[in-house]
């Protein structure tokens, strides 16, 4: 039986740039444009930024118990423990399905933006070579993925802000012939065309733009000295979100017409096109593959160390927690990777659509895994306080609580109901509420047969009581 463990490999600079690489994820090029489009100029950034603040109280949370309990199966083990084994189980699954389509989005993504540049190339075709490509990064060893998003993030970081720098002086009319613009493209027809109502139904596109920003508690397992670097990644979120996402999506609403962005003619391109940069729209492309690339490699390092989290508590297979001697778990790897080939429907759908499909079932079931990173952040310090610990000495923590908490809580709970009630958004909830219940199904069978084995914490709690004593 193999005993290798994964290995703490990932530095500092690693984590700083794959929690930026998490938040600048493939949704906010592609899904903003439907997004934007959806919910109009000012809609648009309003639905970016509610989810946003939504996912730094979310994230302070999740960074609060990830560096007390620096786990390789990150949130899933936290809903496991602190609140009770049968969600643990309901939200590994939930995750890991959810993964398996957003992976699969990430990739038909990338194979629309190829299918630009080489049209004779069916689609299907580059989803297997992107396919290939991410699980060669995912197979060498921790490293090795690390220093690949650490130049995919660096690329996506430089290009937003010289989009943010052109939109500026576009909106001055110091760059392009549109002159003057200011805010001639907001007015009462643009700035919410479908009314409120469509910045909430575009939510869970939003949500799923967001997905992966999780991955930094995810990979406190595997980095050096996750007490500090975790929270250092952590505090910088809000900000990232503001300039990245709310900024930039902002500046798109006032110089590209809501009518004139979409999926397949993203806004940021639009901008670049209108400023008069040669090649505008071949140089956005391929940034915006950089980014889905980066992204599909992120999700797919999250989703097998999940995995891996899940089969030592006894909610998977057992096979999937073996790891080789590099300190990869191959078994979930590849399995995440066969099961993400849910993209090859683009050989019988428009890439387009299996791309809308993939991203609003996944920003639907996302749902269920962020309200239990917020109910396990709301449960852990009654845990903590049982087991003799204290919350004035956690090395990170969460400075207002539990109000930010429980209003997130019911945000989702609202956006989820309100998805049942509209025609667009109704099929990704009948889809996704089947398979909620269907794992607390199972999980609770597996639970009641005494399958489901406790994570060890006891050496992270005696590290915080140790820890207690020495400061007092």
């Amino acid at each position: 039986m193999e005993s290798n463990e994964l290995k703490r490999s990932l530095k500092q600079r690693h984590l700083t740039m794959i929690s930026i690489g998490g938040t600048i994820g493939g949704g906010l090029f592609l899904a903003s444009g439907n997004v934007v489009h959806n919910a109009g100029a000012l809609g648009g950034p309003l639905a970016y930024l509610i989810i946003g603040i939504l996912v730094y109280i979310l994230m302070k949370g999740l960074g609060e118990m990830a560096t007390f309990m620096p786990v390789s199966g990150g949130y899933t083990t936290f809903a496991g423990l602190f609140v009770h084994p049968v969600l643990g189980f309901m939200v590994g699954w939930n995750v890991s399905i959810n993964g398996f389509l957003g992976l699969g989005a990430e990739i038909v993504g990338g194979a629309m933006i190829l299918n630009q540049f080489f049209p004779g190339v069916p689609p299907v075709a580059w989803c297997i070579m992107i396919s290939l490509l991410i699980l060669g990064l995912n197979l060498i060893d921790v490293k090795a993925y690390g220093e690949a998003e650490f130049w995919f993030a660096g690329i996506k970081v430089v290009a937003i802000i010289i989009f943010l720098i052109i939109g500026i002086l576009m909106i001055f009319g110091v760059v392009g012939d549109q002159g003057f613009i200011g805010l001639s493209n907001w007015n009462s027809h643009s700035l919410f065309p479908s009314g409120f109502g469509a910045v909430v139904l575009m939510m869970t596109g939003v949500i799923w733009s967001y997905l992966g920003v999780e991955t930094v508690a995810i990979v406190a397992g595997e980095t050096e000295n996750p007490s500090i670097a975790v929270p250092k990644a952590i505090n910088t979120i809000f900000y990232r979100i503001v300039l990245f996402y709310v900024g930039s999506i902002t500046i798109m609403g006032l110089v590209v017409p809501y009518e004139n962005v979409s999926v397949l003619s993203n806004g940021y391109a639009g901008l670049f096109t209108l400023a008069g940069v040669p090649a505008a729209a071949v140089i956005m492309n391929l940034v915006i593959l950089t980014s889905l690339t980066s992204a599909a490699n992120s999700t797919l390092y999250a989703l097998s160390r999940i995995l891996t989290g899940m089969s030592r508590e006894g909610k998977a297979p057992k096979a999937l927690a073996k790891i080789n001697k590099r300190g990869i778990p191959m078994t979930s790897v590849v399995l995440c990777i066969l099961l993400s080939q849910v993209s090859l429907l683009t050989n019988f759908i428009s890439p387009d659509k299996v791309f809308i499909w993939l991203t609003s079932i996944a920003g639907f079931n996302t749902l269920l895994g962020w309200f239990s990173i917020l109910l396990s952040h709301f449960k852990f310090r009654t845990w903590l306080a049982q087991r003799g610990g204290s919350v004035g000495k956690l090395k990170f923590k969460m400075g207002v609580y539990p109000l930010p908490t429980l209003v997130c809580l019911v945000v989702l709970i609202a956006i989820g109901i309100y998805t049942a009630y509209s025609p667009d958004t109704r099929l990704t909830f009948f889809i996704g509420v089947p398979m909620l219940i269907l794992y607390a199904i199972i999980g609770t069978i597996v639970y009641k047969k005494g399958k489901m084995v406790y994570p060890e914490y006891e050496k992270y709690l005696d590290a915080h009581n140790k820890e207690e004593q020495i400061c007092s």
